[in-house]
């Protein structure tokens, strides 16, 4: 058992110098978004969701930025918590309405299914949908939408590989694996 312990945590902190780790306490609207700086670094924000709960998060990007996000769900989580990834901003098309308002001139569309197994960087988790695409610049958000089930989520945002995140976020990991 001692040996699993410490392969766990030799596993979270080389994802924690892997992705920057962070945790977000909670964005339940536009307004509150979690502002995710400096876009071109790696990074993973942890987060969890209620039943029928979003997640939003705000980015300024440049012009010509590529935005690749994946969303994952911890494994421990039940099978029915499969949230939906929300692109919003200038734009972007879709062919679905959001379940939320979204501000005039902002288009959004929906990134969904295609989840699985995943095993890496410490994490045993579901990986589901993944976004990626160019942007035109400007203010982006990203909402995930926990759905019909609740649990930990995580977004990783590829990047340039730099040390750095919080204690919070490291911290946020060991939740994320054991779904609580």
């Amino acid at each position: 058992m001692q040996k699993w312990m410490i392969g766990l945590f030799i596993g979270l902190c080389s994802l924690g110098w892997a992705h920057q780790p962070f945790w977000n306490p909670g964005s339940p609207t536009l307004q509150q978004a979690y502002r995710v700086l400096e876009p071109t670094i790696s990074k993973v924000v942890t987060g969890q969701l209620g039943t029928g709960q979003l997640g939003f998060y705000v980015f300024e990007l440049a012009a010509g930025f590529v935005l690749d996000l994946g969303l994952f769900v911890g494994a421990a989580c039940p099978a029915a918590f499969q949230p939906r990834m929300w692109l919003v901003g200038p734009g972007v098309q879709g062919n679905q309405r959001p379940p939320f308002a979204i501000p005039e001139g902002l288009g959004a569309r929906v990134f969904e299914g295609g989840w699985h197994e995943y095993r890496g960087h410490g994490l045993v988790a579901r990986k589901g949908p993944e976004l990626r695409e160019r942007l035109q610049g400007g203010t982006y958000y990203v909402v995930v939408e926990a759905g019909n089930a609740a649990g930990y989520y995580m977004i990783s945002l590829a990047g340039a590989e730099v040390p750095g995140g919080t204690a919070e976020g490291r911290a946020a990991l060991a939740r994320f694996n054991r779904c609580g």
